[in-house]
């Protein structure tokens, strides 16, 4: 008779765990916020060495399809699954992915702080920014031209007013596009400028309050606004997974971004942090 010992088993337990490979999470990231995921892979990899995370960019549409066909685990993107994207999904792996908030992007309208202007629709912003109002009278302001700024439509914000606002229009050739820092020194040397860019503070600018639509209530941006995603121009970054990918490393993960380490990289990476009731569920 083979007799097992206490000490036996013990040994044959340490013997699988030092041999066990570390856990792969493949993420597939949309280029937009292919910096944070990369962002945050570091900030978990520097707590656990025993995990192993791969992220890698391209398209929304081509992190979706890689989760589609099992070449990732995770997707982080910058919008809901469409229509078809979901049905592809669907159709590959017997359900819908499962989607996290994981951190929400927002863009603030600013103008010149002697602006009498205070709030503007999206029709209003649509308008401006499509050269079809050039003039602040009709707006509510001076008789004076509208000069208008914004960021590159290829970061994360200039993407998000597009998409948002202009319904994916392009920009008029009469927006000029500078960097962030620029926009706000542009704006308030130009007291007829108005410019989309980043949510910040300084000297002689000033963010307007933004309408929806014209019977809404403005909302002015700030951090409990746009995290509670009360104001209009913003929406979460999503992480989408399998739901039978999503074992213990891959939660743990999740959970880890969506805590508070996970939320302060996103913070510095330029967005902002989700409200706690979005944090516990999917």
């Amino acid at each position: 008779m083979k007799i097992v010992t206490g000490t036996t088993i013990l040994l044959a337990a340490l013997t699988v765990c030092l041999s066990s490979p570390a856990q792969s999470i493949n993420v597939r990231s949309s280029d937009t916020v292919l910096k944070l995921s990369q962002d945050w892979a570091a900030g978990y990899l520097a707590k656990r060495s025993d995990v192993k995370i791969e992220v890698s960019g391209g398209s929304v549409t081509n992190a979706f399809a890689a989760l589609a066909e099992r070449k990732a685990h995770l997707t982080t993107v910058p919008r809901l699954m469409r229509f078809k994207e979901a049905q592809a999904c669907e159709a590959a792996l017997g359900q819908r992915p499962t989607e996290f908030k994981l951190a929400v992007n927002a863009v603030a309208i600013y103008v010149n702080a002697s602006n009498p202007v205070k709030y503007l629709t999206y029709d209003e912003l649509e308008a401006i920014f499509q050269g079809k109002r050039r003039n602040w009278q009709k707006l509510g302001g001076n008789n004076e031209p509208v000069i208008a700024f914004g960021v590159e439509t290829s970061t994360p914000v200039g993407e998000l007013f597009v998409e948002e606002v202009l319904a994916g229009k392009s920009l008029t050739n009469d927006v000029r596009l500078v960097t962030g820092p620029e926009l706000l020194k542009a704006i308030a040397r130009e007291a007829n400028a108005i410019g989309f860019g980043p949510l910040a503070s300084a000297d002689g600018i000033r963010a307007l309050e933004i309408k929806r639509a014209f019977s809404s209530t403005p909302v002015a941006a700030n951090e409990e606004t746009i995290s509670n995603r009360t104001y209009p121009i913003s929406r979460f970054v999503f992480g989408c997974a399998d739901p039978a990918a999503i074992k213990e490393d891959l939660k743990a993960y999740l959970d880890w971004i969506r805590g508070e380490e996970g939320q302060q990289i996103a913070r510095r990476a330029g967005y902002f942090p989700t409200a706690a009731k979005w944090r516990t569920t999917p």
